[in-house]
Formats: C-alpha cells, sequence, structure tokens
C-alpha cells in the first residue's frame, strides 16, 4: 500500500511536526510573527511582515486576516487612507468573508476620525452582527457626544429616525446643555418615551464609554486560525513505507484530519495541524508540554495512552485548552477536566441504550448473554448485564467463549428446558457472530432476537441481510456505503493516496470538521455550542455527533435492518 503524506516532517524534541506545505509554514510564521509584534504595539513592524501576505499573488490562508490586521496596524498609526485601502482591498478580494462585520466596524471607525460621520453611519448600519451592538454604540457615543453642535445632532437624528443610540446621544446633549430650550427638552422628552430609555442608559451616557477601534486580541478567538495538535503513536523511529504498520490507524487518521483541513480552508477557517509522535513516555509527554508552540494549542487530539494522557490532561485544565479522546470509550478520562471530550460514546452508554432497546424486543425478561477474549469484550458483557438487571430482566447465563462453531456446538446449551428472552455477543472475534447465530438456528431459536457488537461478524453488514430481521448491531462507525458524501471522499482520499479509506480516515475528517467547525462558530461559547443541539450524519461522514448531554460523544450506537440498509434506531 502506498501512502504518501503531502504535509512535511520536523522533527522536535520526542516529537514530529507535520504542516500542511512550505510555503505555508513559512505563511504561518510570518503571520504569527506579525501578530504578535501587533499585540506588542510594533504596528509598523507588523505591516512590514503582512505586506506580503496581502498581495493578490497570496495564496496563504492567512491572506484575510493579514489584510484585516494590517489595516488593523495603520489605524493605530493614525494612517487612516491606508488603513481604508487595505479594508476596501479585502472586501474586494474577499467578499464573503466571515469577518466582514469587524471591516464595516473599523471602516466606519476610519469614517468618524475623518469627520465623515454619515459615511460612517453608513459602514456601521450594515452590520447584522447583534455581539457588535455595544461597541457600535460606543463608538458612536464617543465621537458623536463630541459634536458640541445641537443642529447637527438633531438633523442626524431625523436622517436616522430608527437609530436608538443618536436617540439617545440627543437626549443627553439637550438634558445636559444649558443653552437647551422649552422644545428641545419637548423633543428629548417624545424621543425618551418612544424609544423607552431608561435613567440607567441616560446615566451610561454622561460617562464616556470606551471606545472599540480594535479587536480583543488578547484571545485566542481573534488571531485568525486555530492550531490543532495531534498526539498518536506514529512511531517515526520505525517508519517505513514498505510494509502495512502496526500503527497504521494513526496514519489513516491523519490523513483523514488533512482532508478536513482542506474542506474548512474552503468554508474560511484556518486550522493548523502539528503533530507529535508520541506513545506511552511520561517523560516524553512532559518535554512536549514545555515545547512553546505546543503551548499554543487551541485543541489537542489524543494521546491515546494513560501515562501520557495523564499528563496532557494536566496541561489542558490550566491552560483552558480543547482535548478530544479520538477512539476510547472510557467514560472516566471525562473526569480529568471539564474541556475533555471523547469522539466515541463510552461503553456505559452503548450498553444503556442496547439494553433500553433490547427491552422493547426481548421476547422475555431472561437473557444470555456471550462475550469473546479481549477486555473490552467483557467489559461491554458485564456492563451490558448490570444494565438489563436494572431494568428488571434477569441473566439466564454469562459465559466466555470461543468463536469456532464446534466449539459452541458442544458448549452451548439446548435451551430445551427454558428458552431465552434475548442473546447478546460481545465479541472482537470476526467468525463467531455467524457461527453462534448458526447455532442458535440448530437450537431451533430461529426467532430469537440477538444483539452483537458489529466485531462478532468479518462480514461486510450490507450482506447481513438474512440475519436482519432479528439481529440488532452495536457499532458507533458505521461507513454507509450508499453514502454520496462516502463516496465522494473516498474519490478524494485515493486521489491523494492512491488507497481506500479505512473507518480511521472517516472518524480524522468528521471530528476534525465537527470540532473545527464548532471553534469558529461559538469560540469562548463551545461548551455552550455543543449542548445546543445534535448534528446527524446527514452532515458528516459517519454517525454525528451528540453532546447536547454530556462530553462523552452519545450518537446512538444500536442499529437495525430496515430492508433494505442499516440504520441507527432513533431513525
Amino acid at each position: 500500500m502506498r501512502v504518501i503524506f503531502l504535509l512535511m516532517f520536523t522533527v522536535y524534541t520526542c516529537s514530529a511536526n507535520l504542516s500542511y506545505g512550505q510555503n505555508n509554514v513559512q505563511a504561518a510564521d510570518r503571520y504569527k510573527s506579525a501578530l504578535n509584534d501587533y499585540k506588542q504595539g510594533k504596528y509598523a513592524a507588523a505591516m512590514e511582515k503582512l505586506s506580503p501576505l496581502t498581495s493578490v499573488n497570496a495564496t496563504s490562508p492567512y491572506s484575510a486576516y493579514a489584510h484585516y490586521y494590517y489595516a488593523l496596524s495603520a489605524y493605530q498609526l493614525k494612517r487612516f487612507k491606508e488603513s481604508k485601502q487595505m479594508l476596501l482591498q479585502l472586501q474586494s478580494r474577499v467578499p464573503g468573508w466571515n469577518k466582514i462585520a469587524d471591516v464595516h466596524y473599523l471602516l466606519g471607525a476610519i469614517a468618524f476620525e475623518n469627520g465623515q460621520i454619515r459615511e460612517g453611519m453608513d459602514y456601521l448600519g450594515r452590520i447584522r452582527d447583534s455581539s457588535f451592538a455595544k461597541d457600535v454604540q460606543a463608538l458612536k457615543q464617543h465621537h458623536l457626544s463630541s459634536l458640541n453642535d445641537l443642529a447637527k445632532l438633531k438633523e442626524l437624528q431625523k436622517q436616522y429616525s430608527s437609530d436608538r443610540d443618536i436617540a439617545l446621544i440627543l437626549i443627553n446633549y439637550i438634558e445636559n446643555s444649558p443653552s437647551s430650550t422649552q422644545t428641545d427638552m419637548q423633543i428629548a422628552e417624545q424621543l425618551e418615551k418612544q424609544y423607552k430609555i431608561t435613567r440607567k442608559e441616560k446615566a451610561a451616557v454622561s460617562e464616556e464609554a470606551p471606545k472599540r477601534s480594535v479587536p480583543k486580541t488578547e484571545s485566542k478567538w481573534t488571531k485568525g486560525y486555530f492550531d490543532v495538535s495531534v498526539l498518536l503513536p506514529f512511531r517515526l523511529d520505525e517508519f517505513s513505507t514498505s510494509k502495512r504498520r502496526s500503527n497504521q490507524f494513526a496514519y489513516d487518521y491523519y490523513l483523514g484530519l488533512t482532508l478536513a483541513q482542506e474542506q474548512l480552508r474552503e468554508e474560511g477557517i484556518t486550522v493548523n495541524l502539528w503533530a507529535y509522535d508520541v506513545s506511552n513516555d511520561a517523560g516524553s509527554m512532559k518535554a512536549i508540554v514545555n515545547n512553546k508552540n505546543f503551548q499554543s494549542s487551541d485543541m489537542v487530539i489524543g494521546p491515546l495512552y494513560s501515562g501520557t494522557f495523564d499528563v496532557t490532561a494536566q496541561f489542558a485544565a490550566d491552560a483552558g485548552v480543547i482535548m478530544l479522546n479520538p477512539l476510547s470509550t472510557d467514560g472516566n478520562l471525562l473526569k480529568s477536566g471539564p474541556d475533555i471530550y471523547l469522539g466515541h460514546p463510552s461503553i456505559s452508554f452503548q450498553m444503556q441504550k442496547a439494553a433500553e432497546w433490547m427491552k422493547g424486543r426481548s421476547a422475555g425478561l431472561s437473557a444470555v448473554i456471550y462475550y469473546g477474549n479481549t477486555a473490552k469484550d467483557s467489559t461491554m458483557a458485564f456492563s451490558y448485564a448490570d444494565e438489563w438487571k436494572s431494568r428488571g430482566g434477569k441473566v439466564m447465563e454469562l459465559t466466555k467463549i470461543q468463536g469456532e462453531r464446534e466449539w459452541l456446538e458442544s458448549k452451548l446449551p439446548s435451551f430445551e428446558v427454558a428458552k431465552p428472552g434475548h442473546v447478546a455477543l460481545f465479541s472482537s472475534d470476526g467468525g463467531s457472530g455467524a457461527s453462534l447465530i448458526e447455532v442458535l438456528n440448530g437450537r431451533k431459536l430461529i426467532t430469537v432476537p440477538v444483539l452483537a457488537t458489529a466485531t462478532s461478524f468479518n462480514l461486510q453488514q450490507s450482506r447481513l441481510t438474512k440475519y436482519g430481521s432479528r439481529l440488532f448491531l452495536i457499532e458507533t462507525d458505521y461507513v454507509d456505503r450508499e453514502k454520496e458524501s462516502i463516496r465522494q471522499f473516498q474519490k478524494s482520499y485515493w486521489n491523494k493516496t492512491s488507497s481506500f479509506p479505512s473507518v480511521y480516515s472517516y472518524q480524522g475528517f468528521d471530528q476534525l470538521l465537527f470540532f473545527g467547525r464548532m471553534m469558529a462558530k461559538y469560540k469562548d461559547k463551545f461548551s455552550t455550542g455543543l449542548q445546543s443541539k445534535k448534528y446527524g450524519d446527514d452532515e458528516y461522514l459517519l454517525s454525528g455527533f451528540d453532546y447536547t448531554k454530556s462530553n462523552e460523544n452519545q450518537i446512538t450506537p444500536v442499529l437495525k435492518y430496515n430492508g433494505s440498509k442499516w440504520l441507527p434506531i432513533d431513525r
């Protein structure tokens, strides 16, 4: 299998950094350096570094933000003409930019500084983002209150008769001016009633509010990109393209991330991927945590092992960084911090949903539970037994099995006296599922419902139709190969790697696409945004995301066959 990495490897101490092309790496370094200069008040230096990123030939994902911060720097230096020209250039080149409200705000501020009140009002009137309301009011107050010209304020109020801010400024001017006439006071009283202006509002206007000429650049949400660190066991010391690696899943997952990175870029969301080769060595993870580049992370994906997870979780908790475990089903990991998320539902939640579903499908209260040789198999089996009993059910048998049909024929009871209401199988042996059902058929249990993990079958789920009426599958990463989005992804993946994606590739794509969108949309209200709604499989390749009640992805893990395809039980 030929796997082509389009990203450049740069080795750090105990780590490796994968970036998406030398030119973009240089653009990223230049942009970050300029942004740092801006934060330190070195505006001329910032403009010099940003200038190449604003040229017509610049194709980096930082181009739009480079325009904007160039204009901000020029504004701070009172080079208003230059600032305005850059903003108009930005509007022309990126008319659909997702920060266009900031552009209109700054253009309004520039117009006010130049004494062009009506132009400034027009720019501010184009802002539809309600989060700018207080800032717009403060900007108007700062400039219009200093007019000290009642006639001009009256004229403005007539021209912008629906503008509450101007009405408030006019009321304040009239009530505090010794030259105001009785007619003026009547105008103020009328406006006060019309706009239902309170005493508190009038008192606030009497004190000059700070004007907003720049965004809150101290926030990580306004820098124009997201740094996502990926902590996976790449095992670069064993790297070889001549054979398929035992940790191939890490590379498949990362390639999925890179395709999501491209999709996000098309949506106007810039994500930098920084990959670190991390296994279970806590010492090496501590070195990474102390790395300045890593400390700028907005989100961390991984690590997968307990030794390095604990170190990373502590860093994430201290720094307020979002942390995603992409593969684990251990709900206990969430106890390590408020911003830790699981990409999958925990085993506990999976068993809750499975037992809840089977309660309405079982032919009786009794269940027979079988499990395979792995720790996960037994954990799921015992958890399911507890869930079933908590719902008033009984467990007739809880037995570890081998997957061969001969073994099952000789070891399974005949069930001649008492038949189970349903059978549950938790096995990582792909041959055990079909063997068990055939043995059950031989015991004349041909209609008894069977709940099984998808890993119990080595057949593609689309070929399990002969079991469909009685079989329910537990699968958190079901791939519906009939979906058009799946087909398009496979095509894109093949064009880049000359191979077909594995389930880990789908996971990497979906998870970065989802979390990237959520960070860009909700920013510092990230957790609240995740809790606001469920995001279904119509928006993503696999089963979607549901963080409405927990930091684990509580998507429906149980599938049923509808006569033509497998679907989640809630559809």
